[in-house]
């Protein structure tokens, strides 16, 4: 067994070999930016170190000095050029700053590793070295937040502080007085450390040991501690302990303040500049009367050095604004003294209106007078048109919020007329919105007053040429303005005047007319007052507000021939709430009959004559159902009887005689105009005229729907489509309720008519029944199909059928729908069989669909049409030995039929036979070989079918 000194010697020699070892691969490691342990490892490293006094280190003492050397250097180079590659990710660069602060560490125990060899205690060159490098180490990593290494590394630095407190006799002056100062910045650092870590008493306690030092303070080692003190200051400021935050800045200046101030470093003027004002600023919120007093005492040094500092200025700004009573002058005179000397930028521009916006709440005077400076002094120099536009607008928002006087608007004209010389030109849009805005704001307090004089003068400076980019449309809005002030004193020459520099543009503004007509009224110029009026007509295509405005306004200046012209540009725009005393019926009908003339245009409609007209009857219908509303007598009903009979034959005759020509949209609007004027004539209870009135409903009814069904099928938009299929069942319906009241009362050829238009209106309900997807009326519009025979629409029908089925089957419906739909289609069978002259082709189809669509359904339907089939051919051969048979009679059963039925009913009685279903497979093979011998070759195919069936063999 070894002894226990041979193995601590093996255990030292191991560690120091895995110390250099490490330290040897640390640069190529550091050169990897994807090794995520390097920070740990270098950790794991830090905690084994120093390594402690003995032979085995000492024979590596110069290894450990060159290695830790050459780390440090490395060290030096990574944080000076502190540019990590391009891809890291944010984890990865704090990882690297993490890594070189370790790096520091870990070289700095290195050195002290190699420097703690020596046997007779440390000499003091080797402690100022290793002194040095561990006040740059603990600094990094107190500024990289690793208050554990820095502990660690000025725990270290303790021993040589401990040393070169001892002093030498043979010790030179200068190596004393740099231990010295290495003393003081390492108490310095102990300080910083104990704040950081929060511990203030013992912050305290390292000040108090650093501030025995300091009478003999170096200028460099003055201004690190002071800006040391600086940092804690401030921390403390930011955490609000205003009082700590005093004591710690006050030591700061006081360490500044015992140099000479001419002999420290550009940089230490700016540290105490920093300092005095984060002084200032915790006086006041300390909210003392003796800090305050402090406060102004620190300014007043401030002024004294620092007169031309923006932050001077800023300071004692913001004292001024915490005093009991803000002293506007003074202020005013420190704005005036940031005015003259700051160099402006965007942000200086910014504060500086900030504070003048500050004083606008105490002097608006002395504001307005700080904008003026501004502008005149500084601005018109730095030619920035961004920042003269916006002084310009707040100097017009300070002139437009304070009490009026003519004062007021005098100088806001001299300020204008002074932009307009010292700018190249008028201010841009938005700077013009914005000042306009203001003004405008101005201008209707005034007029709101009925201050006219005042708006008047007011509207006038918004038209200053420095707004030429304000837009016709706002120059415009204030030239009416002054015509309204002109109306409002009756001073009709100022309103054409005014009117006068307006634009084309403007001047044919709607309401630019209706105030001039307005004026050509009360002027008595009436050939005016008619141009007016035309443009208005013209302009208001959509809304005739001012049309009936100029109505009221000819009727109240008693001119009643602008009245009478106003109501006629009423009515040709369409609008058909008419003022009291005008019989609005007839003026429509007048404006129908112009139309009507105007329809047909080089042989083809007009389609903006053709909407004209649909608005017109549609404006009618709304107004005669309106007045009919009313509680009115004879004498005030306008419309009448008589004119709801001219409107729905209008409708009506208009709509027979172009429904070819029309939009199927214009003629729905047309006949349902009509159909509710019909309507109106009902409810008049006259019978001579019932029966006239119901069939021209019908008919109204009955295009209604066609239309209707054209627009669906057309339609792209399902919900639209499926709202026109619904308007075309319930106009279906009005149809067929219709159909029974006339019926009876017309001659065979009208009777023949409606029959085919209720078989046409039935087809369309049934496809629209079919869009809805409302199966539940199929059974109701399938007996309307029976209510009057018509044999030759069934084509249609049994085709629609057909269709209607694929839908049911698409849709898995109950089987009753699909039995009903089969049904339906069987009657069309035999109603056809029995018709005289029938196409015996078209039936041997409609045989074979019904046989194919019953087959898997309901196969007994399928034996009968097998049955009907074989009974058709029987009877048609019979009609061919008559040699005195209707040619048409003489069309047989067609060959190709026939023998798909037999063949396919053969084919389903072997499917039985291989079921081993005796009873249907003969059934099926006797229906089949039967309907057999009547095709052309009717013993061939029979004979083929025979045996085959013969070579069946059953079960008895």
């Amino acid at each position: 067994m070894a002894p226990p000194h041979s193995t601590a010697r093996t255990e030292r020699e191991k560690k120091l070999k895995a110390v250099l070892t490490f330290a040897a691969k640390l640069e190529n490691r550091f050169h990897n930016p994807r090794d995520a342990r390097l920070s740990d490892d270098l950790q794991t490293q830090i905690r084994s170190l120093p390594l402690p006094a003995s032979s085995t280190v000492a024979v590596k003492q110069d290894e450990l000095d060159r290695q830790g050397t050459e780390l440090w250097n490395l060290s030096t180079r990574l944080r000076r050029d502190d540019e990590p590659p391009n891809g890291r990710t944010k984890e990865e660069v704090c990882r690297h700053h993490r890594a070189i602060c370790l790096l520091r560490v870990f070289s700095f125990l290195l050195l002290d590793s190699a420097g703690g060899q020596a046997t007779q205690g440390r000499e003091r060159k080797t402690c100022i070295r290793l002194m040095k490098v561990a006040l740059k180490a603990a600094r990094v990593c107190i500024e990289n937040n690793d208050m554990q290494s820095a502990t660690k590394v000025l725990e270290r630095a303790a021993d040589y502080q401990e040393t070169l407190s001892q002093e030498a006799d043979d010790e030179r002056s200068a190596e004393a007085a740099l231990g010295h100062r290495l003393r003081v910045e390492y108490f310095a650092l102990r300080t910083t450390l104990a704040w950081r870590q929060d511990r203030m008493d013992i912050a305290e306690h390292m000040f108090a040991k650093s501030k025995q030092l300091t009478h003999t303070l170096a200028l460099s080692t003055a201004e690190t501690v002071a800006d040391l003190l600086f940092e804690m200051g401030k921390d403390l400021s930011a955490k609000r302990n205003y009082e700590l935050a005093v004591r710690w800045l006050e030591r700061a200046y006081d360490v500044l303040g015992e140099q000479d101030l001419e002999l420290l470093s550009p940089e230490a003027g700016e540290l105490r500049l920093s300092i005095m004002q984060s002084l200032i600023q915790v006086y006041m919120k300390l909210k003392t009367t003796d800090s305050r007093k402090k406060a102004w005492d620190m300014l007043g040094l401030l002024e004294a050095d620092y007169a031309e500092k923006l932050a001077v200025s800023l300071l004692k700004l913001e004292l001024l604004w915490t005093e009991d009573s803000i002293d506007s002058v003074q202020v005013y005179s420190v704005i005036l003294r940031m005015i003259r000397t700051v160099v402006l930028n965007e942000t200086n521009f910014k504060t500086i209106m900030h504070n003048i916006h500050k004083l606008k709440d105490h002097s608006n005077a002395s504001s307005c007078k700080s904008l003026d400076d501004l502008i005149e002094i500084r601005l018109f120099r730095e030619e920035n048109q961004n920042w003269i536009e916006k002084a310009f607008i707040t100097r017009i928002w300070l002139g437009t919020t304070s009490s009026y006087s003519d004062n007021c608007l005098e100088t806001l004209h001299e300020l204008f007329e002074m932009v307009s010389r010292n700018t190249k030109g008028p201010l841009s849009a938005p700077a013009t919105h914005a000042a306009q805005t203001l003004l405008w704001k101005r201008v209707e307090a005034s007029y709101s007053q009925e201050q006219h004089e005042a708006t008047d003068a007011w509207c006038r400076i918004c038209l200053h040429p420095l707004f030429d980019k304000a837009g016709e449309l706002n120059r415009s809005k204030i030239i009416r303005k002054m015509i309204l002030c002109a109306l409002a004193r009756q001073d009709y020459a100022v309103a054409q005047e005014a009117f006068g520099k307006m634009s084309d543009t403007g001047k044919d503004e709607p309401i630019t007319r209706y105030l001039m007509y307005k004026v050509g009224l009360h002027s008595g110029d009436s050939g005016f007052a008619s141009d007016c009026l035309d443009i208005i007509c013209r302009q208001s295509s959509k809304d005739a507000t001012l049309l009936y405005a100029c109505v009221l306004e000819a009727q109240a200046s008693g001119d009643k021939q602008q009245a009478v012209v106003a109501l006629k540009k009423v009515l040709e725009k369409h609008d058909y709430s008419a003022p009291a005393g005008i019989h609005l019926p007839a003026l429509l009908r007048c404006t129908t009959r112009l139309l009507v003339s105007e329809l047909v245009k080089d042989g083809n409609l007009d389609s903006d004559v053709v909407e004209q007209i649909c608005n017109v009857f549609d404006g009618a219908c709304k107004q005669a159902k309106a007045s009919r509303r009313r509680p009115s007598n004879a004498a005030q009903q306008l419309f009448t009887a008589s004119e709801f009979e001219w409107f729905s034959k209008n409708a009506y005759n208009l709509s027979i005689k172009y429904c070819g020509e029309l939009h199927p949209a214009s003629l729905v609007r047309l006949l349902k105009a009509g159909i509710e004027f019909i309507k109106l004539l009902q409810e008049q209870e006259q019978p001579e005229a019932q029966a006239d009135l119901s069939l021209r409903l019908m008919f109204c009814n009955f295009l209604v729907a066609c239309s209707l069904t054209t627009l669906a099928r057309a339609e792209d938009n399902i919900q639209k489509c499926l709202q026109y299929y619904l308007e075309v069942s319930n106009h279906g319906q009005e149809f067929r309720r219709t159909v029974g009241e006339v019926l009876e009362k017309l001659g065979e050829s009208a009777k023949t008519d409606i029959i085919a238009k209720h078989f046409q209106v039935v087809k369309l309900e049934l496809e629209a029944a079919l869009k809805l997807e409302k199966w539940d009326e199929l059974d109701a519009l399938f007996e309307q199909c029976w209510v009057y025979k018509s044999p030759d629409h069934y084509e249609a029908l049994a085709d629609l059928i057909l269709v209607i089925h694929s839908c049911v089957l698409k849709a898995d419906l109950d089987a009753k729908y699909q039995s009903k739909l089969l049904s339906v289609l069987q009657k069309i069978i035999n109603f056809s069989w029995r018709q005289t002259g029938n196409d015996i082709v078209k039936l041997s189809r409609w045989i074979r669909c019904l046989f194919q669509l019953a087959l898997t359904f309901d196969e007994n339907i399928s034996l009968k049409c097998l049955e009907q089939a074989g009974q058709v051919a029987a009877s048609r051969q019979g009609a061919l030995a008559n040699a005195d048979a209707h040619p048409q009679e003489r069309n047989h059963y067609p060959t190709a039929e026939l023998e798909w039925l037999a063949t396919t009913g053969f084919n389903h009685a072997v499917d039985y036979y291989v079921q081993e279903n005796d009873a249907k497979c003969k059934l099926w093979a006797e229906k089949a070989l039967n309907l057999a011998q009547w095709t052309e070759q009717g013993n061939q195919l029979r004979d083929l079918l025979m045996e085959k069936y013969s070579r069946l063999t059953w079960d008895h």
